[in-house]
């Protein structure tokens, strides 16, 4: 449950705000008001417990490293987005759409990545500054 609160959920969330703010803003560049459908809402829902239930699969394979962790998942995730994008008709199949999908993607996952780095980091930097107030008391007890 404490991964789930930790990792997957402010994940789906950032992916989906993320998704829904682009599309509204590309939508409405194009004219399209009403392009925003709650079809494509659930759609976008489902695509990314989906996504998230590739990672679980991913946490549990013992990879040798992180980066080796992140290009796999990062690949399957990549792959599952174009393939879902034309197979749910988000897209037609030209090179714009199959770049606006992968930049889209791309700047996804390196928003979650940093936002992880960043929890990461402020929890290392607490855990430190914890055991220093913890050798300090150590210290000055005679």
């Amino acid at each position: 449950m404490k991964r789930l609160l930790r990792t997957y959920l402010p994940s789906s969330a950032i992916a989906f705000t993320i998704v829904i703010l682009f599309n509204a803003v590309y939508n409405l560049i194009l004219g399209n008001n009403y392009a925003l459908s709650g079809v494509f809402v659930l759609e976008l829902t489902g695509l990314i417990i989906f996504i998230q239930l590739i990672s679980v699969v991913c946490d549990h394979i013992p990879f040798q490293s992180e980066r080796a962790y992140q290009i796999t998942f990062f690949a399957a995730e990549y792959a599952i987005i174009i393939i879902a994008s034309f197979v749910l008709n988000w897209t037609v199949l030209t090179i714009s759409s199959f770049l606006y999908t992968s930049l889209l993607c791309v700047f996804i996952a390196v928003l979650i990545d940093r936002y992880f780095s960043a929890v990461h980091r402020h929890e290392a930097d607490e855990i430190n500054r914890l055991i220093l107030s913890q050798d300090k008391k150590e210290e000055q007890t005679p």
